[in-house]
């Protein structure tokens, strides 16, 4: 991560065509998996749509199955550049983007059938700079939830909310955006391929101030969770919950209320605070100073009483029932 970060607003190089959908693929080495996301947007029932596939430097058969789906369908268009992670591929996206609305959708996951039809009936209806549906988050063996949160028209209300433990609604691929909203947008100059999407979303919300909602499951992500165990994994995890929380105070200076802020970062840093624990001493060196001071409030926080237990614990520095803890869960889960 870079101590001084560029924050850049996207070049747009296309004017804007009214009634068309772009939607917005980041891809990097998926291979023939990112076929059933493809087909996903094939399978649309609304068809004024374009698909920009960024391949974000694969070096795998992905190339390929994007060049293939180019071909197939002229709708697809393919983007190839280097390597510099998710938030930087959005931005070339949304650069080459020709769209009156904005779409995001993970290169593993994929839409509803109705998923375009229905935002887009709902975004013009309502003229809303933004709208959002209902998402079913899995893992590889498990739906986890559905998850919607309540938004006004007031747009520093809706920032506060999005913040807030209640809304944990922060992500990009369930929504429909504007592209003049979307436009307003500033984009850190890094590589940043975990939680970048608080990082737009807060500022679209921000730049809006109607906002609509679908209340039907419209898009189904997968989850993945990172290995806990690994070191080089729990400093990834560090260091970049430590680098949105900075980006955002950048971002949003003075305007967030501080009670607001600290319940987003706590959870922000919900796998950044277990990770820091599991890392070694030297990223622990690295970012005492700005894990440790919300451990109090993220401990508080914790609904779990045996983890809430064992984060005291490890705060105090006795790390052992935590990491036994953090062991028994992957063990835990390897047998389900």
């Amino acid at each position: 991560m870079k101590s001084a970060v560029v924050y850049e607003l996207p070049e747009m190089k296309y004017p804007e065509q009214k009634g068309l959908i772009s939607i917005i693929v980041p891809i990097y080495n998926i291979g023939n998996n990112l076929r059933e996301c493809l087909d996903s947007i094939l399978a649309q029932t609304f068809t004024n749509w374009e698909a920009i596939l960024v391949n974000d430097g694969s070096t795998d058969s992905t190339i390929e199955v994007i060049d293939e789906y180019a071909k197939k369908d002229s709708r697809f268009i393919a983007i190839h550049k280097q390597n510099q992670g998710t938030l930087l591929a959005r931005k070339t996206g949304l650069e080459n983007s020709k769209g009156e609305f904005i779409a995001n959708i993970d290169h593993d996951d994929k839409y509803h059938p109705r998923f375009l039809e229905k935002m887009y009936a709902k975004i013009t209806e309502t003229n809303a700079d933004f709208v959002y549906c209902k998402c079913q988050v899995t893992d590889e063996k498990h739906i986890l939830f559905a998850f919607d949160c309540n938004l006004t028209p007031d747009a520093s209300e809706n920032v506060a909310i999005m913040l807030s433990r209640q809304g944990l609604n922060y992500v990009s691929w369930d929504k429909l955006i504007k592209r003049k909203i979307y436009a307003k947008v500033r984009f850190p100059n890094v590589n940043l391929i975990i939680g970048e999407d608080p990082v737009q979303i807060l500022q679209v919300a921000y730049h809006s101030r109607s906002v609509a909602f679908v209340p039907e499951i419209l898009y189904y992500h997968k989850f993945f969770e990172t290995s806990a165990g690994a070191n080089s994994d729990s400093a990834l995890w560090v260091k970049t919950a430590v680098f949105i929380k900075k980006t955002l105070e950048n971002l949003f200076n003075e305007i967030i209320p501080n009670n607001v802020k600290n319940a987003f970062f706590c959870e922000v840093h919900h796998f950044a605070t277990r990770n820091y624990f599991l890392s070694d001493k030297k990223t622990r060196a690295q970012f005492r100073d700005d894990i440790e001071p919300i451990l109090p409030e993220f401990i508080r926080q914790e609904k779990k009483w045996n983890l809430k237990i064992c984060l005291f614990l490890a705060s105090k520095g006795i790390e052992f029932p935590f990491k036994l803890r953090e062991s028994i869960r992957k063990w835990s889960r390897s047998l389900q």
